[in-house]
């Protein structure tokens, strides 16, 4: 009796190995490795042309993507279409984009070149909802990475500046009313500081951050012959003398 026992319980045993052989070799048979799906990186991106120099009038963003699955020795084409029921932005007005993309020989990694046009984004938001679509050689996966949504916008806030009060505050003064424009040129020379007096600038971030952040009692005081030289002396010539054209009204700098 003890050794029918053993027999069946051998036999019991034998056969649930062979099962489970059985379900990885057909799993195994059943996977597809020619299988290529895609998905986004980010299912959302932001940008905005802030204090990028006046002279920039369209930006290129890489939307990235990504494959599951082996590279290949050649490359392959990608497509998307824009959802135009969550798009806000006008084709050929405040965008351009391809119709197809591609995936590089030997990478899992590409990108959609989504160019962006300044000119009529004014001070609204805008939206492009990017969604993947299969093809040949691609297949959508992941629900939350088959879309991507690219927000937008032109719009320079104003520093976060104070008064000896502690209030916020514009200098007049030095750079007239205000105006995005004054701001974007005023960044931008100040900036090139680092290349004409590269410890000086070293100072000025120290004490007043990034883009002069920080700035206190309206404006870097000590620093004011240094502003003068490299940034309020050539603002005024931009404004003034070389671009009247865009109506920017800046007061005349002391020792110009």
């Amino acid at each position: 009796m003890k050794n029918n026992l053993i027999i069946k319980f051998t036999f019991f045993i034998v056969l649930g190995c062979l099962f489970l052989t059985s379900c990885k070799k057909s799993e195994y048979l059943v996977y597809d490795k020619e299988f290529a799906g895609i998905y986004f990186q980010m299912d959302s991106i932001y940008y905005s042309f802030g204090v990028t120099p006046i002279e920039i009038s369209s930006n290129e963003l890489k939307v990235p993507v990504r494959i599951i699955g082996k590279s290949t020795s050649v490359d392959r084409t990608f497509s998307v279409m824009v959802k135009s029921e969550k798009t806000t932005a006008v084709d050929s007005k405040h965008y351009t984009i391809a119709k197809t993309f591609t995936i590089k020989a030997d990478s899992i990694n590409g990108y959609i070149p989504l160019n962006i046009l300044r000119k009529d984004l004014g001070t609204a938001d805008y939206k492009i909802s990017l969604k993947l679509v299969e093809n040949e050689n691609f297949t959508p996966v992941n629900e939350k990475y088959k879309e991507s949504l690219i927000h937008f916008n032109n719009r320079v806030e104003r520093p976060s500046w104070k008064d000896w009060r502690g209030n916020p505050t514009w200098p007049t003064y030095e750079l007239g009313a205000w105006n995005p424009l004054t701001y974007i040129k005023f960044i931008e020379l100040f900036r090139a500081i680092e290349q004409k007096a590269p410890a000086t600038y070293k100072n000025m971030i120290l004490a007043y951050g990034p883009d002069l952040q920080n700035v206190t009692y309206g404006w870097p005081y000590d620093y004011n012959y240094t502003m003068v030289k490299y940034v309020l002396i050539p603002l005024y010539e931009y404004f003034m003398v070389d671009h009247p054209e865009l109506g920017v009204i800046i007061p005349r700098p002391s020792g110009y």
